[in-house]
């Protein structure tokens, strides 16, 4: 058994699988995760449209179209393995969720909360430079030796202008308190699917509130 952070919180355990998002491999690490832990509930870092959308393309599949930001990632993070969308570890989670019957929560923001934090937190002069350092991007190599590790980097060069980087934070924040509702509920056993970029956050945040 992979062995798992977990954080008590309101008597509840959460137990983080910290995924990257688009690695195909992750969904056997999610699904052996969810096995061994037996949890009561299942939580992942999307929000409930995007749990609508990862159910649609069970019930018909569907070619996801990128962005080309997503296209640069997924064309560097496949040196790791094979990439896919959706991303397997949340289709795994979803499926592991119908399998057993589960409750499957997204802790992330819907995309109304989503776009105005949005709109409150990124500038016009910080869209108008995210916009334009695409090519920068693409030129540029990264130094991660693992899946992981360029998740994180990736994520630190894209988010690294003020308004994104606190755009992450309030996602950050929201997840928690998300998690912090659900062990409030008395779940006995929640695993939490979180995007590694996040999860540290995330942690973080939930550390601090039980201190």
């Amino acid at each position: 058994m992979e062995e798992l952070d977990v954080i008590m919180v309101k008597g509840s355990k959460i137990y983080f699988v910290d995924v990257v998002r688009g690695l195909k491999s992750e969904a056997t690490r999610v699904k052996l995760a969810i096995q061994d832990v037996k949890p009561d509930l299942i939580a992942m870092s999307v929000s409930k449209e995007e749990i609508d959308g990862l159910r649609d393309y069970i019930k018909e599949p569907y070619e996801v179209e990128m962005s080309r930001y997503e296209e640069l990632y997924s064309q560097k993070l496949s040196r790791f393995g094979d990439v896919f969308l959706p991303p397997p570890c949340f289709l795994a989670g979803l499926e592991e969720a119908e399998n057993n019957r589960l409750e499957l929560i997204g802790v992330d923001m819907d995309d109304e909360t989503h776009t105005t934090a949005y709109c409150a937190l990124v500038s016009g002069s910080e869209l108008f430079r995210h916009t334009t350092r695409f090519n920068f991007l693409k030129l540029r190599g990264f130094k991660a030796e693992t899946a992981d590790q360029y998740a994180k980097e990736w994520d630190k060069r894209v988010n690294n202008l003020r308004g994104f980087r606190e755009l992450e934070r309030e996602r950050e924040a929201f997840m928690a308190k998300a998690l912090t509702g659900l062990a409030a509920d008395k779940r006995k056993r929640i695993i939490a699917i979180i995007d590694s970029e996040r999860a540290d956050g995330v942690r973080a945040i939930l550390a601090k509130s039980i201190e």
